[in-house]
């Protein structure tokens, strides 16, 4: 079983929650890459979801372009994925997670991509703006080094996509929380907790995790309360660190989960 699998197993039978925690890599802000990896995970970080710098993020804010704009000054796609093999040396037992857009995956072969992350020990990897004709090739090749595929649920459901998740989501279900890109928001959507309810009572078990705009523990709070198995959390920990509190405000997140 797939090291990201049997732990959510594990988390979903004691009711915990999981909190993915957005991970910039190669990003100046964060020059001990390995060192603030543990502080992740010290604080409550169940998922490091390790951000592939790219250059045309348009899911993305402000927040996490200049991210991929500092990373990207001195460094390449394939000193991120140097990163991710010394996280995976550092932290063994961990879930270790690819967040890409997808041109990155097509420049490198899907294959080749594959083969890579598998190298480095990740677990899972997302591409949110994959096309759907694509999915099944990404399937297969992620599938061939049992790499959890993660399905992007889009803020407005359709037949298609739950069809999809009823049928192929494994790890856990990226449900978009705001109709939009990424970067703090004011408010949180009930919309949410309409998708959490129908995916739940169509007999989905993969779990679903909030993410999108999340950036306070009240905006955790209110996920929790709209039934998300979990909360991604991309921005603000990365403006908190800049700021100089990023481990306590990752530990405030946990905080609102429990």
């Amino acid at each position: 079983m797939n090291r990201m699998e049997r732990i959510f197993n594990q988390m979903m039978e004691n009711d915990e929650k999981i909190l993915v925690s957005y991970f910039p890599l190669c990003d100046t802000a964060l020059a001990d890459q390995v060192g603030w990896a543990g502080k992740y995970f010290d604080n409550g970080t169940t998922v490091l979801e390790m951000g592939l710098p790219y250059e045309d993020p348009c899911l993305d804010g402000k927040t996490v372009r200049d991210s991929m704009e500092r990373a990207l000054v001195d460094n390449t796609v394939e000193d991120a994925f140097e990163v991710i093999k010394n996280l995976r040396k550092a932290y063994p037992d961990n879930i270790l997670q690819v967040m890409s857009y997808f041109e990155i995956l097509e420049k490198i072969g899907l294959d080749e991509f594959a083969a890579k992350c598998n190298e480095a020990g990740v677990d899972a990897v997302l591409t949110p703006n994959i096309a759907p004709d694509r999915v099944p090739e990404l399937d297969a090749a992620l599938g061939k080094f049992n790499i959890i595929h993660l399905r992007f649920a889009p803020f407005t459901l359709t037949d298609e996509v739950i069809e999809d998740l009823k049928k192929n989501a494994k790890g856990y279900i990226f449900q978009q929380a705001v109709d939009g890109a990424t970067g703090p928001q004011d408010t949180t959507s009930p919309q949410v907790g309409v998708n959490v309810k129908l995916l739940k009572e169509l007999g989905v078990k993969t779990p679903v995790v909030a993410g999108f705009g999340i950036s306070n523990q009240q905006q955790v709070g209110e996920m929790k309360d709209m039934g998300v198995d979990g909360v991604i959390v991309g921005s603000s920990i990365l403006t908190s660190i800049v700021a100089g509190n990023g481990a306590d405000f990752i530990k405030s997140l946990r905080g609102a989960l429990e």
